[in-house]
């Protein structure tokens, strides 16, 4: 049975499009100006637990809405081309909407960063995206850089949110 307190399917914005990324293969850029706080999309798909999750071979694109559920998103919707940023244009408004940041302009890549979608201590990625506030290296301990918790305050993942208050 679904669960229901997730979409199934996920939405993207029509002010966005696919196209090639200089931070890694395709990404998603705005084809018209978005207003802060407006809502770029939306992550719908399979909720999976991390065993479950850890079963499906990869590549895969999924998003951690809760301790233990994942949704595992349609590889075939455009969300999964969303990139990560180490100053990102975009961030969470809950556990499956993501909104602008700040104002962005026509033409500029749409990204979010991974350390506020994952909190599986062993996980990390080399990052590429040419920010001067870059990591180098994302890894889902990051949630515990007390500079990000400063900077996204109020837009993690409330699970998150929760493992922040509390440590």
């Amino acid at each position: 049975m679904p669960d229901r307190r997730y979409p199934s399917d996920s939405w993207l914005t029509p002010r966005a499009r696919v196209g090639p990324s200089p931070i890694e293969g395709h990404g998603l850029f705005a084809t018209h100006a978005i207003d802060r706080d407006e809502p770029v999309m939306a992550f719908g798909g399979a909720v999976l637990d991390n065993a479950a999750l850890a079963a499906v071979p990869p590549p895969y694109s999924s998003v951690a809405v809760a301790e233990d559920t994942n949704l595992l998103l349609d590889p075939a919707h455009p969300v999964r081309y969303g990139n990560h940023s180490c100053d990102p244009n975009l961030w969470h408004l809950d556990a499956v909407t993501v909104v602008a940041r700040r104002p962005i302009p026509t033409g500029e890549e749409l990204t979010i960063d991974y350390a506020t979608l994952t909190g599986t201590e062993t996980w990390s990625m080399t990052c590429r995206c040419g920010s001067p506030l870059c990591r180098q290296t994302v890894t889902g301990r990051d949630w515990r850089l007390p500079e990000l918790q400063d900077a996204y305050r109020g837009h993690w993942m409330s699970w998150l949110a929760e493992r922040i208050a509390t440590t």
